[in-house]
């Protein structure tokens, strides 16, 4: 494929540069909110095992399979996959539209909601640098906060207006040099974190509850669950590992790159789950602490432990640079396909879309019901960011995942298909085979499995 489908969109300056955009779209309020109190849920170091299983044999596999969509389309996930399918025929056609439309929709819709919890993490900060004066209780002060749409708005608003800014500046000046400030200070925080716990305490008991499998906890439910969060962590199925990979200057190294963005974002989460459990255990609480563990619990923890009005304010600043660099990824996505297929000029379709996404996510900051009138499974009466949530991550990410492992595996032509292996010595004909097996037969099934449990056919129980 000819870099010049690529001419005038950009790119990464730097295979470093990639890397740490796409590590900064993977790590986000996943790592930083749902891994920690769903391993709490499901028991600990056995759910983590599995978990890292998950990554091997669904997250990799479909990741892999994205960028090289991305890379060898040059273009946003609708048009990478229009072109990259055309020998499929009208299925192929089909596809992609369902692909990228979802994708697009997705983007759209989670970036809604997404940015007022990243306000929320931006009020905590905020509180931590005035001193963490929580008042009656962080849960209490936790509650104030969602129920006061003004100001949820307001701190909706500056993060959207921070996210906006930075995709208007482009790939190369906007989102590369904002990840490469982004991530390696959210690495260098967490560091800071992790030695800290280790001199205040519960660090042991942490590390012991994250990498000492208890096999008797685990459940079926927990295995699809980690299954589930393998897939979702690493931004598969919405179009941004597509998106991103369209700006990649060479495929030569999107193999090895893949496995790199992975792996920096599963050892954040579980630098994340050891600070956060060692905070926890500190203080003789369970685990199981749910998900009002970022923003009910920890606050609180905080407050009473040596320095905690700072320590709260660099964990808090760790969530808004997750947050951010993940909310960057998903405007982008939406971005780049109105200007691929609109010719749309960047600034413009920037704004435009930052603007309606900002307006949809004023629903869900005031707290906004669903009309009663929509399918109970779609969220019918529930708040709207519960539902714009259910929808999102039940069905349309997961579809859309689906969509794309078969066009992968199945519409792609061989050369396109295996062009990210050809690069590799050695081993690059049997990681080939075993990728090609994955994405062909394994991760569909599984992603089905995901989709069956999101919407209720699939229960093991506890």
């Amino acid at each position: 494929m000819s870099d010049t489908s690529k001419s005038g969109r950009g790119g990464f300056a730097s295979s470093l540069g990639f890397m740490w955009a796409a590590a900064g779209s993977a790590v986000g309020l996943g790592n930083l909110w749902k891994f920690p109190y769903i391993t709490g849920e499901y028991g600990g170091g056995a759910f983590v095992l599995v978990y890292l299983v998950c990554i091997l044999i669904v997250g990799l596999p479909l990741m892999y399979a994205e960028l090289i969509i991305g890379r060898r389309g040059g273009k946003d996930i609708l048009g990478a996959l229009r072109d990259l399918t055309k020998g499929a025929g009208l299925a192929g056609t089909l596809l992609s539209w369902l692909a990228g439309g979802m994708a697009v929709l997705s983007g759209l819709l989670i970036l809604s909601f997404y940015a007022v919890v990243a306000g929320w993490a931006v009020h905590f900060f905020m509180l931590s640098v005035g001193g963490l004066d929580l008042g009656e209780g962080a849960g209490e002060t936790f509650g104030a906060l969602v129920g006061n749409g003004p100001v949820s708005a307001a701190w909706h608003t500056l993060f959207m207006a921070m996210t906006i800014f930075v995709v208007t500046r482009g790939i190369k000046g906007g989102i590369e040099t904002a990840c490469k400030i982004l991530m390696p200070t959210l690495v260098g925080i967490l560091s800071i974190l992790l030695v800290y716990v280790a001199f205040t305490g519960g660090l042991g008991e942490s590390l012991a509850f994250l990498f000492k499998p208890d096999f008797s906890k685990l459940s079926g439910d927990a295995v699809l669950e980690a299954l589930g969060h393998a897939f979702f962590t690493l931004s598969l199925g919405m179009g941004v590992m597509v998106t991103y990979g369209s700006y990649l200057k060479d495929e030569r190294h999107v193999v090895r790159d893949g496995f790199w963005v992975a792996l920096l974002d599963t050892v954040i989460a579980l630098m994340a789950g050891a600070v956060i459990f060692a905070v926890v255990f500190s203080n003789d609480l369970e685990a199981s602490a749910g998900p009002g563990l970022l923003f009910a619990t920890l606050p609180g923890l905080f407050a009473g432990m040596p320095g905690g009005a700072l320590v709260s304010a660099a964990f808090f600043l760790l969530v808004v640079f997750a947050a951010l660099s993940s909310a960057i990824s998903l405007l982008e996505v939406v971005v780049a396909y109105i200007v691929d297929e609109f010719g749309v000029p960047r600034l413009r379709a920037t704004l435009g879309m930052g603007a309606v996404i900002w307006l949809i996510g004023l629903a869900s900051a005031f707290g906004l019901n669903m009309p009663v009138f929509l399918p109970e499974a779609l969220g019918g009466g529930q708040a709207v960011l519960d539902t714009l949530d259910n929808l999102t991550t039940k069905y349309l990410l997961p579809l859309g995942g689906l969509l794309i492992a078969i066009a992968a595996g199945w519409m792609l032509s061989k050369q396109d298909r295996e062009s990210g292996f050809s690069a590799l010595r050695g081993n690059g004909d049997r990681l080939v085979s075993s990728w090609t097996f994955l994405i062909r037969f394994v991760t569909p099934v599984l992603i089905l499995l995901v989709i069956l449990k999101g919407i209720g056919i699939i229960d093991f129980g506890d």
